[in-house]
């Protein structure tokens, strides 16, 4: 798990000297060092990821990995369980101003088409423990699940540049989509409503 944990953090460090998105853990109070060589160009920098505004979904998909957690807010969440649900996997930390801004629209996005087969299961990658997660859902009205995840889960999620990460997963079970940095309530209800047209 050591090892896991290092191979994310370093992943979530470069996804931040790109500006894609937040790292794993607050930054530390010593001045930070590049990481990008300083002797050399790295290259035109790639412009942040744009979620599509398209309706249609990508037809490009894989098999999600499966996985059982015990959330904060509803009991057991076995994702194996929710096969012809479309299902939106959301990795997050409660200190990551992007993942905490488009939680209202998720939630609100949940709230309105849950009965049309959305189901939605936040993953924490805090790493300050449980109470951390528990003391902030307190505070704030968030009605789908919500549980700790863990580096594991994560890399068999393809996470790459940093969090929020959200997987988009079809009625089949399968990876139809994934966005790295914050969603508009407009954008992820789009891409959730293109799925949930899909026959099951």
């Amino acid at each position: 798990m050591t090892g896991l944990s290092i191979l994310l953090r370093n992943l979530f460090v470069l996804g931040t000297a790109f500006g894609l998105a937040c790292q794993t853990a607050p930054p530390p109070s010593s001045p930070p060092t590049s990481s990008l060589p300083t002797s050399a160009s790295p290259g035109p920098t790639p412009p942040p990821a744009v979620p599509s505004r398209s309706a249609a979904p990508p037809r490009v998909s894989r098999p999600a990995p499966t996985f059982v957690v015990e959330t904060f807010n509803s009991g057991k969440f076995n994702l194996s369980e929710h096969r012809g649900k479309v299902v939106v996997v959301n990795f997050w930390a409660t200190w990551c101003p992007p993942c905490v801004a488009e939680m209202p629209g998720f939630d609100a996005t949940y709230r309105r088409l849950k009965d049309d087969g959305l189901e939605i299961v936040g993953l924490s990658l805090d790493q300050d423990g449980p109470a951390v997660v528990k003391n902030f859902l307190a505070k704030r009205r968030i009605s789908y699940p919500i549980a700790m995840g863990d580096p594991a889960t994560a890399i068999q999620f393809g996470i790459g540049n940093g969090i929020p990460y959200t997987v988009f997963i079809d009625r089949q079970g399968n990876i139809r989509d994934t966005v790295t940095g914050g969603l508009s309530e407009a954008v992820f209800e789009q891409k959730v409503k293109a799925l949930l047209a899909e026959p099951a």
